[in-house]
């Protein structure tokens, strides 16, 4: 088999910001449609929870896991709406080309504290040798301290491409990259590595699973490792696809 490629689609391009955080259908065919000529690659998908999970994960305080206030309701509210989430994205990346199926991230992995500590990769694998792209959502798991958490999509794709051995990771959004200042008036970045991560200004986005800044230190641990790594515009579906198969295109490489 090839090495493997890992792409995780950004909440902000799965739903819309406001307006009940409803699903972006529009960019994720087009995302499907560029993503189903790959047939000859492995392919794994990861996507974030976007707008509506993030609220429910947030009000119900999911992360603090059996301290929440809320207990278990926390974790069923959240799963269930990530489920729904994840059958929505894949329904869709499937009626625009892809052939892929749902995996739900708290049958994969278990965190300590958040960490992820496990990973039960059968199923991927089956997957990925039957022909078919596994769609993960970023997710509430089991954690064996807190009793459940918040696990991000940004977490679980490095994750997976490490453990994987995977050639290249690309993070797709609804910006061009990483920018200087805050917002898209700034200067895109072609290079970004850890000295330079100091100087750049990022945006408090009380996203529960850290926003852009919290993206990037886990991109530069797949760079360290020597994955090749990219941020790109998945509203231009063929730059997702050019990162993917290593062709020059518009975004941001994080490099060691």
């Amino acid at each position: 088999m090839a090495k493997a490629l890992v792409l995780k689609l950004g909440g902000s391009l799965v739903t819309e910001k406001r307006g009940g955080g409803g699903v972006r259908v529009e960019a994720l065919r087009g995302v499907g449609a560029a993503l189903s000529g790959l047939s000859d690659r492995p392919l794994i998908l990861v996507h974030g929870g976007g707008a509506r999970v993030h609220e429910v994960a947030k009000s119900y305080g999911a992360a603090l896991g059996r301290a929440s206030p809320a207990g278990l309701e926390g974790f069923v509210k959240t799963a269930i709406e990530t489920r729904r989430l994840n059958q929505t994205v894949t329904e869709i990346l499937s009626e625009a080309g892809l052939r892929c199926v749902g995996i739900p991230s708290y049958m994969v992995f278990q965190t300590r504290r958040g960490r992820i500590v496990s990973a039960e990769l059968d199923t991927i694998l089956a997957a990925l040798d039957t022909g078919l792209t596994p769609v993960l959502p970023g997710d509430v798991v089991f954690d064996r301290e807190l009793g459940f958490t918040v696990l991000s999509g940004d977490t679980i794709s490095v994750d997976l491409a490490l453990r994987l051995g995977a050639e290249r990771l690309v993070f797709a959004t609804d910006v061009d990259g990483v920018y200087e200042e805050p917002g898209e008036a700034g200067r895109l970045l072609e290079e970004l590595d850890r000295r330079r991560l100091a100087s750049v200004r990022f945006r408090d986005v009380g996203d529960v699973t850290g926003g852009m800044l919290a993206k990037i230190e886990e991109a530069l641990r797949a760079a360290e490792a020597g994955v090749e790594v990219m941020i790109v515009n998945g509203l231009h579906p063929s730059r997702v696809l050019d990162a993917l198969l290593g062709r020059p295109t518009l975004g941001t490489r994080i490099v060691a």
